[in-house]
């Protein structure tokens, strides 16, 4: 993936500002990427705390995240909220997953058919508890679609999902009456590539989902 004029995105975070890069994405589009293990301990933590904060009042019992960049964000939401143990639903189908419940997804940033695993160990941790899912961007919502659907199949009830940013609107329409659940602490809009140049599409803009209460329309 290659960069692209005007090369930098600047977006609120929990109402601190961060530039991302834009990088090319297949399709004539681009996006604002964000990594967030390479954006250091501080940031993860904050934004772990920015959404335990929003999450708090509904008493969770467990928090579910996906690999692999989700994975810091569950934990330092689980920490902020002082819950001991979370679960990570994985993508690589290591030994002890042969027998793993699986959904299968396509992700923006990821290329062909991936799928996500839960171990089935996992099941009796999550049977009868009120889960909430979280994972580092909801852009096409496939991946948190997936992730809510292995949860739910689990035995669990989810009370709400976050990420720390909503890109577009794509994923509002592919979580249907789930879009509710989910808090965002910010928002990038996408992007289409003229004459080799990111331009914002200006439908996708939308700040309506960003930093909203949880369970706000």
């Amino acid at each position: 993936m290659l960069p692209v004029p005007p090369f930098i995105h600047r977006t609120q975070v929990a109402g601190e500002t961060i530039e991302l890069p834009l990088i090319e994405a297949e399709g004539g589009r681009a996006i604002a990427l964000l990594m967030v293990i390479d954006r250091g301990m501080r940031f993860v933590e904050r934004a772990g705390q920015a959404l335990a904060e929003r999450f708090a009042p509904l008493k969770p019992d467990m928090i579910v995240g996906s690999a692999t960049l989700g994975i810091p964000v569950a934990m330092e939401v689980t920490r902020a909220l002082n819950i001991d143990q979370y679960v990570i639903l994985q993508k690589s189908p290591k030994f002890h997953l042969v027998d793993a419940l699986v959904e299968e997804v396509r992700s923006v940033t990821t290329r062909g058919v991936q799928r996500l695993l839960l171990d089935r160990e996992a099941i009796f941790r999550l049977q009868g508890k009120r889960v909430i899912v979280v994972d580092d961007v909801v852009a096409t919502g496939a991946s948190m679609a997936a992730a809510m659907r292995l949860v739910r199949r689990a035995g669990a009830e989810i009370i709400a999902a976050g990420t720390i940013l909503s890109e577009g609107q794509e994923w509002r329409r592919a979580l249907g009456r789930d879009a509710d659940l989910v808090t965002c602490l910010g928002h990038i809009p996408t992007f289409t590539l003229h004459n080799g140049v990111a331009v914002i599409d200006p439908a996708s803009d939308s700040v309506s989902g960003q930093d909203q209460e949880v369970g706000a329309d």
